[in-house]
């Protein structure tokens, strides 16, 4: 009963209580010093009754966990998978090292046993955290960890099945050592199974065991050097151009923070920056598919980025990096997890894109007392929210703590986040400052939304079945990955497949819809979308399907109805997918620019409505056409700016700059200072500015 017992004790436990990845790391762990003593007891003469009677415990352990997965419908095939690869080797590797130990007549043999396998699950790991740049970690006491707890998908990997059978050969050979001195058969099986370990190590990089910098430098090719950096990079997803345009984004982000933070850098320290493919593509090399990340606690700089999350993270991350220089001296960073993200989050200032960190945090009330405030810098209370929670909250404090007090307190604070000694004052007086200074009247509907959303957000251990990836998600999960390899095709069968299971779903009829006509299949379109779709976008494309066929008066018919509804009147993005459709020229330039990547020629643009124009310039920029985009540019001067396009307006700036358009850029920003902005527009806006600089003179 005692198995039973324990089970049903970590059922009330989030992650544990599913037959998945938690789990199994834990009964992989515990039944393996179990096995361990067991066999290494003097007394035990049966060593198959003692891994029968382990299974079993092992099993019955599992019961109630499997019942909560059944009820609350957890189960998945890998989480069951992970528990046959992880646990059971782990067992039968403790009752192998304990039945060597007493079998060779050791003194102490249990407690001996015990200490060598502390040793191979912490001495191991932390050689390979100390010395390997990836994430991702196996072991023959424990398991397996797959990377960061945010990616929430843990599957099967053929690394973990490969390393599994490297620990069933340390089985086998530890089962046959005490006897090689009397039996030739022994020494034969564990000569052989020596070998074969012995050349899994040589080819672990291959097996995806591990990845050594050699191996990431390999895959990924020469870099492309920088003033400061070394950029490794997959030449089948990065052209020439785009790689030169990151070069130069590096080290405009390193001169900003190593100013904000006032950093000497050391000469001739350069930072390896390994940028992937996809996020795919890094899970599978590192073992983290959508968090980048920096492992400040090795003596290389690093930075580890995939191509689609550059935009939106470069920054934040290098911040990790700079940090270093007044890191503690083990982790090179702070004990404190949320001074690590705090002060990443307060340089990038990359929460929201409409409203300031302070303003997010004003919107949410009750502010956080001193208590949750101390709470949310530590490790149990920063990973106990969502992410974004925990990011912002912190963000904003250390924000604070930047801009009203020296520098140098900051930084003799964040080691070990000591407050009281860097800044001379109680940490609850810091915090009651901090919360004395958000934003009152500056916070609006917008800002409301953004907080309510983020704050709204649950963390793995607030979700029910965490681990459990609903099939639609996985198969945008494919199609996301197909984009980002740009295979059209199979992008185009992977929306196919997952629509032709869940066509019920609004979200990916129109995904569906989008690709149909993207590989001009209008047709297609017409026969699936009916009355009963009454989504606006759904209708749009049906109308879109009609205009490009040449069914001009049956396009219509569906568009002036939409237009006569009245509660489309105040939506201005409806109106303008209204705008876009007024005429036959305009609407032949947005379906030839949504559906075909067309850009139109100067005199269509200069006739098209404001929201088609802005949505070419958009094209211009994803296209990478910058003779197109130049133009466009200097077209869109002579009107007023409307800020519901400041997202591509900003994105048209920052390409401007780079293409030398130094005179359009400048005009562009004067342009929109003239008008009245947004507290966090400002600071965008500012930021183009610090780059138009920074390119002046790099």
């Amino acid at each position: 009963m005692i198995p039973i017992g324990i089970g049903l004790i970590v059922l009330p436990i989030p992650l544990l209580r599913d037959v998945h990845l938690e789990s199994a790391l834990l009964a992989s762990t515990f039944f393996c010093f179990w096995g361990a003593i067991r066999a290494a007891n003097p007394t035990s003469k049966n060593d198959a009754q003692t891994i029968l009677h382990l299974l079993i415990a092992l099993a019955l352990f599992v019961i109630p966990l499997l019942i909560h997965g059944i009820i609350a419908n957890c189960l998945t095939i890998d989480g069951i998978g992970l528990w046959v690869l992880m646990p059971v080797p782990s067992l039968l590797f403790g009752v192998a090292v304990g039945r060597f130990f007493r079998l060779l007549k050791f003194p102490f043999s249990r407690t001996f046993s015990t200490i060598i396998l502390l040793m191979v699950a912490i001495g191991v790991l932390l050689f390979e955290f100390f010395t390997l740049p990836q994430v991702y970690y196996f072991n023959h006491v424990w398991g397996s960890w797959p990377g960061p707890i945010y990616d929430e998908e843990v599957r099967i990997t053929a690394g973990l099945i490969w390393f599994r059978l490297t620990t069933l050969l340390w089985v086998l050979i530890l089962w046959q050592l005490p006897s090689i001195g009397s039996s030739k058969k022994s020494l034969v099986f564990t000569s052989i199974f020596g070998v074969l370990l012995i050349l899994s190590f040589f080819f672990q990089p291959q097996l995806g065991i591990s990845t050594p910098r050699s191996a990431l430098k390999s895959t990924l090719g020469e870099p492309f050097q920088t003033e400061h950096f070394q950029l490794y990079y997959d030449r089948t997803a990065f052209n020439q151009e785009e790689i030169e345009y990151w070069a130069a984004r590096h080290e405009f982000h390193f001169l900003q923070i190593t100013e904000i933070l006032d950093v000497d850098w050391p000469e001739g320290r350069l930072i390896e920056s390994y940028l992937y493919a996809n996020a795919w593509q890094k899970k599978e090399l590192v073992g983290a598919k959508f968090t980048s990340y920096v492992p400040v606690w090795l003596e290389q700089d690093q930075l580890h980025i995939a191509k689609e999350h550059l935009e939106g993270v470069l920054k934040h991350e290098l911040v990790h990096v700079i940090t270093k220089q007044f890191g503690n001296e083990l982790l090179n960073a702070s004990w404190s997890i949320g001074l690590v993200e705090g002060v990443a989050e307060a340089i990038a200032r990359d929460a929201s894109r409409v409203s300031t960190l302070d303003q997010i945090i004003a919107a949410e009330t009750p502010l956080p007392t001193s208590s949750e405030m101390a709470s949310a810098l530590s490790i149990s209370g920063f990973y106990a929210s969502a992410s974004s929670i925990s990011y912002t909250t912190a963000g904003s404090f250390v924000s604070y703590l930047l801009e009203n007090y020296p520098v140098a307190s900051f930084k003799q604070a964040f080691p070990g986040s000591d407050f009281e000694a860097a800044y001379q004052l109680p940490f609850d007086t810091l915090v009651t400052r901090w919360k004395a200074q958000l934003p009152v009247e500056e916070v609006d509907s917008v800002d409301a939304q953004i907080s309510q959303f983020i704050f709204s957000q649950q963390s793995l251990f607030q979700i029910n079945c965490p681990r459990k990836i609903h099939p639609v998600i996985q198969g945008l999960d494919k199609l996301r990955y197909y984009e980002s390899k740009e295979d059209s095709s199979s992008a185009f069968e992977a929306i196919k497949k997952v629509y032709a299971e869940y066509p019920e779903l609004p979200l990916l009829k129109q995904l569906w819809a989008s690709y149909q006509l993207r590989n001009q299949n209008p047709d297609t379109v017409l026969n699936n979308i009916n009355s009963s779709d009454s989504t606006l976008a759904l209708q749009l494309m049906k109308a879109d399907a009609f205009f490009i066929t040449n069914q001009l008066d049956s396009a219509s018919s569906i568009l002036l109805p939409l237009q006569s509804n009245s509660d489309f009147q105040n939506d201005e993005n409806t109106q303008n997918s209204f705008e876009v459709r007024s005429d036959s020229s305009s609407w032949a330039t947005f379906t030839n620019a949504r559906y075909q990547n067309r850009l139109s020629t100067l005199e269509a643009f200069e006739s098209s409505p404001e929201p088609l124009q802005w949505l070419l310039v958009d094209r211009a920029i994803v296209l990478q056409n910058s003779s197109f985009l130049i133009q466009y540019a200097e077209i869109m001067l002579q009107k007023s700016p409307n800020l519901t396009w400041f997202d591509t307006q900003e994105s048209m700036i920052s390409m401007l700059v780079y293409y030398g358009e130094i005179e359009t850029a400048r005009n562009w920003i004067a342009l929109l200072r003239s008008i009245e902005l947004r507290e966090r527009f400002i600071e965008r806006v500012n930021e183009q500015e610090e780059w138009l600089f920074f390119l002046e003179s790099y």
